[in-house]
């Protein structure tokens, strides 16, 4: 990698023009496999690296590019030319560790194992098809992904870390009484063999089992279980009120509330560099801080918040490595620094589904949820969501429902969680720059519109 030490030896004899820079260099490389009825259907293979540049002179600008052969200094002549453009007065602070760290070895530096991942598809789509009978079609997915990081600045901080994984997505349609129908499922593991196929199997058959033969539900308020996707899904949203950045703005439904109760005693949300259930894991965030676990609602009460170098100064705080770029989708390349979540999850319980089922007594249990990135207004906590479920009678199944909404804000929704479940559920965000979980929860009562 000739080119990083050409960063390298630029950060070292910095040119007096400029005061400070920063390049943060991007490896992601993935080759995904498609099955059907037991057959490879598709092998697709990317790798790409993109080099984000910061530079300051009177002003900090930003730079960007994928021409490895591109020299440093017209980078960074670059990225101090778009200073100009930069509305900001004050310079980005940079971070001024002078830690060095070597990435751990590369264990699968020969390439993804094909076979194996193969094999795995197999079995994954024969324990899919034989949960339901009306499952007509399965598609199984299946990726080797390396992603790795260097952040070299003048400051003389120079860290690297390589993070390997597989993911596997199940989508099956099925047909019953003439309707057709979708399921899916995720999983991420450091290890193809730690695939759980038994959680692909109840996870699709509970999908499927809670669409057939929907109908209409009654507007009102109900008891709610809110499943561990849709839990999931809320939450790919709305851990933005715990950015630092839009705290310190007012741009956060929790702005200026540190420090108080925002939830019931039942409610624990936590970011973590690693987790169990997922491949994932990170080591540092795009400036080069170390990456560790932020306690953010602890029994209810709002304890903490993720932040970069620029959004920690703002509270006399310190940074807790979650600065980032590719926070939402975009069409556009993010050269700005911005918070984003590493692993943000709900702390899981220890109720079972049917345990909350039972203790609910009468309500509805929402299995499925729709469009999340445009049903909450982080700035009110304000949320509508188009959903589906199950009605629950007499802690049991009936009938399930669709054409739903459920309607509140979320400061309302953390208060009346009543329990949380055991089966905490980790998505990976669709940029794969971090992930995001929960457990199924109980929830007290919720405003749900139907017919």
């Amino acid at each position: 990698m000739d080119y990083l030490e050409n960063y390298r030896n630029m950060m070292k004899a910095l040119p007096a023009r400029f005061s400070e820079a920063e390049v943060d260099v991007e490896r992601n490389g993935s080759t995904v496999i498609k099955c059907a009825n037991g057959e490879i259907i598709e092998t697709r293979s990317s790798d790409t690296t993109e080099l984000f540049i910061r530079v300051s002179d009177e002003k900090t600008g930003y730079a960007y590019t994928q021409d490895l052969e591109e020299e440093p200094i017209e980078v960074l002549l670059r990225g101090l030319n778009n200073s100009n453009f930069v509305q900001r007065r004050q310079k980005d602070k940079l971070n001024e560790s002078t830690v060095k760290r070597t990435a751990v070895v590369d264990d699968r530096s020969k390439g993804p194992d094909l076979g194996s991942m193969k094999l795995a598809a197999e079995k994954i789509e024969k324990t899919v098809r034989e949960a339901d009978g009306s499952i007509s079609s399965v598609a199984i997915e299946i990726s080797s992904d390396t992603h790795s990081r260097n952040v070299i600045n003048s400051h003389g901080l120079d860290v690297e870390s390589t993070m390997n994984l597989y993911c596997a997505r199940a989508t099956v349609m099925a047909e019953k009484d003439g309707d057709q129908y979708d399921a899916t499922f995720f999983q991420s593991v450091s290890n193809i063999g730690e695939l759980n196929l038994d959680r692909f199997r109840e996870r699709i058959t509970a999908s499927l089992r809670h669409q057939y033969n929907a109908m209409e539900l009654r507007s009102g308020v109900y008891k709610v279980l809110l499943d561990s996707t849709v839990v999931t899904n809320i939450m790919m949203t709305a851990w933005q009120v715990f950015s630092g950045m839009k705290y310190n703005n007012g741009s956060s439904a929790l702005s200026g509330r540190l420090g108080e109760t925002i939830g019931s005693s039942e409610l624990n949300i936590v970011d973590s560099p690693t987790h169990e259930q997922t491949g994932y894991h990170y080591e540092f965030d795009c400036e080069g801080t170390p990456s560790e676990e932020q306690r953010l609602v602890e029994r209810g009460k709002f304890v903490g918040l993720m932040h970069n170098i620029s959004s920690a100064a703002g509270l006399d705080s310190s940074s807790s490595g979650n600065a980032g770029r590719y926070a939402l989708l975009s069409g556009s390349i993010p050269t700005d620094i911005i918070i984003t979540p590493k692993i943000f999850y709900v702390e899981p319980g220890e109720n079972s589904i049917e345990e909350m089922i039972e203790e609910m007594a009468d309500g509805v249990y929402i299995t499925h949820s729709y469009d999340v990135f445009h049903s909450i207004n982080i700035g009110s906590g304000s949320f509508s969501i188009p959903c589906r479920g199950t009605v629950i009678k007499n802690g049991k199944p009936g009938h399930n429902v669709t054409g739903l909404t459920i309607n509140g804000r979320l400061t309302d929704l953390f208060a009346r969680v009543k329990a949380a479940g055991n089966d905490l559920y980790i998505e990976e965000f669709l940029r794969k720059s971090y992930c995001v979980g929960a457990p199924s929860i109980l929830v007290e009562r919720l405003q749900i519109n139907g017919k």
